[in-house]
């Protein structure tokens, strides 16, 4: 049993949650109708202006996001899809309207959510970029996008690119140094230490040494490196952010459970112990 602490939801079930897997040609131009199925990748933000700052009704910043929008299945101009961001899959069914050489798309969210909104997008022949806009009233801002089609295929070897995990809902006093004789405390937020990149928990098997030498955030990023290979999307805002800033990264499911590797199995088991009893690491970000 693997058990993903990003939302504490664990699966036992070994198989995978029914989310479709669309059959996608390799073309990512669109040359007709048989090009259009498929994973649709990119990023997901509010059109505002730089500084301004987009607070939504559950508390958190949830302003980048990377989405996922699948078309599954077109049936004549019947389509049936799903979109995976921010820990939800949602599914949808729309009709297909072609207006000379464009495809064009629309359908709302569900109406259980809190922002269900309507997606309307498009893309022509000889495109490569799905173009739509999010609408969900006057509360939130309209998000407008450009997504690519993503053949996605599992890669073990993916590394963790520059940059750092910050959970600024934990902060803590930090000691700066300013010469031999002179210090100052200044508040810092939990974040990862360099470590976390030197070795990749999919493609070798670690050890306790380097485990324990750790920092929590650091086991943090690296057990759900894991999981972000196989696309799990991810719901804490946190977490979900930095890895949507990688660029292999593709949100698919709720649930990978069935795909990880017996090496994947085995870190997993190793690191949640360190994890649990590791410190944090603050850092004040040069401030």
């Amino acid at each position: 049993m693997i058990k993903n602490k990003d939302n504490d939801q664990t699966s036992s079930t070994g198989v995978m949650s029914n989310v479709p897997v669309p059959v996608a040609t390799d073309n990512k131009i669109i040359g007709d109708e048989k090009d259009l199925t498929g994973y649709w990748v990119g990023e997901f933000g509010p059109d505002v202006t730089p500084g301004d700052s987009v607070e939504y009704e559950s508390g958190e910043d949830e302003e980048y996001n990377t989405i996922n929008i699948s078309i599954d299945e077109i049936n004549g101009n019947k389509v049936n899809g799903h979109t995976v961001i921010a820990g939800k899959v949602r599914f949808f069914k729309c009709n297909m309207k072609k207006a000379g050489s464009k495809y064009q798309f629309t359908f709302k969210g569900r109406a259980d959510e809190k922002a269900p909104g309507t997606y309307k997008f498009s893309i022509a022949k000889g495109d490569s970029l799905l173009k739509g806009r999010w609408d969900a009233g006057d509360k939130i801002p309209s998000h407008t996008f450009a997504l690519v089609k993503n053949l996605f295929k599992y890669d073990p070897n993916w590394k963790l690119a520059a940059g750092r995990y910050v959970d600024y809902n934990k902060g803590g006093k930090v000691t700066i140094r300013v010469d031999s004789a002179h210090t100052y405390e200044n508040d810092g937020f939990s974040t990862t230490s360099d470590d976390v990149s030197k070795h990749n928990a999919s493609a070798e098997l670690l050890t306790k040494d380097y485990l324990a030498n750790l920092k929590k955030g650091d086991l943090l990023v690296l057990r759900n490196s894991i999981f972000a290979r196989h696309g799990y999307t991810f719901k804490k805002p946190q977490i979900n952010l930095y890895f949507s800033q990688q660029p292999w990264y593709v949100p698919l499911n709720t649930d990978v459970t069935a795909e990880l590797t017996p090496i994947e199995k085995q870190n997993i088991a190793l690191m949640v112990p360190y994890e649990k009893n590791a410190k944090e690491y603050y850092d004040a970000f040069g401030r």
